[in-house]
């Protein structure tokens, strides 16, 4: 069983509520169009079984034309959403700053775990998303599986499969549509990292 944990790919500025979501919800950018299409030729060669995509439109988007080459349907898992930062998202920095000073200074020190302001932790973000990859290793076997979710997100993952603290997750740089691949090793219970951040220029 291998993995393809990919992130969206380069998405659209602007303001893009969607009261459904607690954050931006923008969709991909002409960049971002052609980002997903380069994905076709790295899955080109590879057998993929299944293929799942957070709440935000920019991860199916990114996934459309490999999706179509393979005659799958994505499935949507809210547990695939980015790290919820709560009033982070739309807060200028001052006001970040004089509002949640203690949030504030463990951002910035990134040093311990903490939660954002009606947001969640790492620690949080992680075990949804360690639940969800638990969940469909057991129920796909063997089978090959994409899924496609967000920057934060996959370094809390990584974290995780590194067994190193979740605050580490800061040294970490996803790009868009940067592709990391991971395999479980049944005989240790435990994920494998094949590679990490691949982009299709």
């Amino acid at each position: 069983m291998t993995w393809y944990i990919t992130r969206h790919a380069d998405k659209e500025k602007g303001d893009f509520t969607n009261p459904q979501l607690p954050l931006q919800d923008q969709p991909i950018s002409q960049v971002g169009q052609e980002q997903a299409r380069n994905l076709r030729r790295f899955f080109a060669d590879r057998e993929i079984a299944h293929i799942y995509i957070s709440a935000y439109q920019r991860t199916g988007q990114t996934i459309v034309f490999v999706a179509e080459q393979f005659g799958l349907t994505p499935a949507m898992d809210e547990r695939l959403n980015e790290i919820d930062i709560g009033l982070f998202e739309r807060a200028m920095e001052d006001e970040v700053r004089e509002k949640f000073p203690a949030e504030w200074q463990a951002f910035r020190e990134r040093k311990i775990d903490f939660r954002f302001p009606k947001g969640e932790s790492g620690e949080e973000a992680q075990k949804r998303i360690v639940e969800f990859l638990e969940e469909k290793r057991q129920l796909h076997g063997d089978e090959n599986v994409i899924a496609v979710c967000h920057d934060g997100l996959i370094r809390t993952l990584m974290c995780h499969v590194m067994n190193i603290p979740v605050t580490s997750r800061w040294n970490f740089h996803v790009d868009f549509c940067g592709i990391t691949e991971i395999s479980y090793q049944p005989e240790y219970g435990k994920w494998k990292l094949i590679r990490f951040n691949q982009t299709c220029a």
